[in-house]
């Protein structure tokens, strides 16, 4: 059992000691750039610098150095579909040890004109900003230059990126300069690249035929370029796992664990989850079946449970973004030491894991180890129930990176519920649920919010396609059929009235629907006509 409170029993003073000695490690060991870069942000969240790991942040200042002399002996490579099982021609960026920083994907066609569709472009985040980007693309006009072929892609970097101008930079014209301005809306970020060796008649008449090739292709291409992300990024869980094998070597050849190494070892595992979930929603083979070549010990799976820092103790923040009075007056130990008192609230019973707690018989309190998060699915500590003046909330565990999305989120609820107010979609009205507060502790970021009488849709279809004692009802009834249908109506009119520049941010929201958890029954109204909610929650 892991001791977490600080100064008690392998607190604050073992973490900081244990912290320096795997700082030692990292810097002196022979593990290549790159895990050793996925390694540091795996710890420090989703995004480079999203929480203040002090020994890490010195770790990474240290790598620094290492990833400038990486850069200028990088050298690009080529591989053609016929190398391997590649699906694409690809230009990989290497560095001297071999290891795969960025990549360009791209398709050969030969009509309506010979031409090289480019797929995808990637640097890692700590090599971008040096050059590399400008360096693959240069590589790519010298490969149609020399082949006198045109260049086309569909540039989706937005116009607030710092890179979205590179292609512009690098010879990358709008198709409109050349096909002119009659085209559909969704077509306008799609650039050509022509080469000066290329010489062709009617050159407006094949890029408009081949716009429309590319445009019927896409799905096939789409589906190609998810199957490659799919592999690559199981590649690089199992160089991961195998560089967090190197670094604890001494603790699993003992027999031991600290907090830093449970902490690692289960946000890997998180991690892993994590995309097993979002790869669901891919066009195509969605590659579940390469789960199993990322094979965890038995002796880690043992390991407790730890996904929250208890590092960074002099980084705090509270932000009340409510003027509700019992949010106002909150638990003194709350606002001191977010992380230990949300951290030992207990956790929401969402339908999947009050089955799982019935079916395992456990009791309370609920002690979680790594292989518990495995035949979860999910880690449901991220969820804690929180009562406070006789009102029920939820605190949702975040990374830190997340906090500005967050406040995007918060201002388009707002903007939502000033103009849906009395309007109901399918029968439901629509309610929203925006966050409270937040608060970032020890390299953590919570988020808190009403407790509302419902569960997650995609939680809510899962139940009804799959419980035992729905499943029956469900056929019968068509009550997921009802809750597609009502979220699509929603989202219809939310595009509609919230303009096209809403629509990335339209995406993030989720929507709830009423449920009965103690009874794992959907809450809805049945006639004679039709099955309808009488309520949907937008988060």
């Amino acid at each position: 059992m892991l001791s977490l409170q600080p100064g008690v029993d392998g607190g604050s003073s073992t973490v900081i000691s244990e912290s320096e000695e795997n700082k030692e490690r990292v810097n002196h060991s022979e593990i290549g750039l790159r895990d050793v870069l996925s390694v540091v942000d795996m710890a420090m969240g989703e995004q480079p610098g999203a929480s203040d790991f002090s020994s890490l942040h010195e770790v990474l200042e240290e790598l620094r150095v290492r990833i400038n002399k990486t850069v200028d002996a990088t050298k690009i490579k080529r591989f053609n579909p016929r190398e391997g099982a590649r699906l694409f021609h690809t230009f990989e960026i290497h560095s001297d040890r071999g290891e795969v920083l960025g990549y360009l994907n791209m398709i050969y066609l030969r009509r309506p004109i010979t031409s090289y569709y480019l797929v995808y472009v990637e640097v890692l985040p700590h090599f971008r900003g040096k050059g590399l980007g400008a360096k693959i693309l240069s590589t790519f006009g010298q490969l149609v230059e020399t082949s006198r072929t045109i260049g086309l892609l569909d540039n989706i970097i937005l116009p607030e990126d710092p890179t979205y101008t590179l292609y512009a930079k690098h010879g990358w014209r709008p198709i409109e300069d050349f096909i002119g301005p009659s085209m559909e809306p969704e077509d306008a970020h799609y650039m050509i690249y022509v080469p000066e060796s290329v010489e062709t008649e009617d050159l407006k008449g094949k890029l408009t035929k081949l716009l429309f090739n590319v445009k019927k292709k896409r799905p096939v291409i789409d589906m190609e370029d998810n199957r490659a992300m799919i592999r690559r990024t199981f590649e690089e869980f199992r160089d991961v796992y195998a560089t967090l094998n190197q670094l604890f070597e001494k603790e699993l050849q003992a027999g031991t664990s600290s907090p830093f190494m449970c902490y690692m070892l289960t946000k890997f595992v998180t991690r892993v989850l994590g995309f097993r979930r979002r790869i669901a929603t891919f066009l195509g083979d969605t590659g579940g079946a390469s789960l199993d070549q990322i094979t965890i010990s038995d002796q880690i799976k043992d390991l407790p449970a730890l996904p929250y820092s208890i590092w960074s103790p002099h980084e705090s923040r509270v932000e009340i973004w409510e003027e509700v009075k019992a949010i106002r007056h909150l638990p003194e130990k709350l606002t001191k030491e977010p992380t230990f008192f949300i951290e030992d609230l207990p956790l929401y019973r969402r339908p999947f894991l009050s089955s799982w707690i019935e079916k395992k018989g456990i009791g309370r309190p609920l002690r979680l180890k790594i292989s518990d998060l495995m035949e979860l699915g999910f880690d449901p500590t991220r969820l804690r129930a929180f009562r406070h003046q006789e009102e029920d909330y939820i605190f949702e565990r975040i990374s830190p990176s997340l906090l500005p999305s967050i406040e995007r989120l918060r201002n388009l609820l707002k903007r939502i519920s000033g103009c849906i107010s009395g309007i109901r979609f399918c029968h439901a009205a629509i309610l929203v649920n925006p966050p409270l507060a937040v608060f970032l502790d020890r390299g953590n970021g919570y988020v808190l919010r009403r407790k509302i009488g419902g569960i997650h849709s995609e939680e809510a279809l899962d139940q009804l396609r799959g419980s035992p004692h729905l499943k029956e009802m469900n056929r019968a009834t068509g009550i997921d059929r009802t809750v597609v249908g009502t979220i699509s109506e929603v989202d219809r009119w939310l595009r509609s009235t919230l303009g096209l520049g809403a629509g990335r941010e339209i995406e993030d929201l989720t929507f709830f629907v009423p449920w009965d958890l103690e009874t794992n029954m959907p809450k809805v109204t049945v006639d004679v006509s039709a099955v309808f909610l009488n309520t949907l929650w937008i988060a």
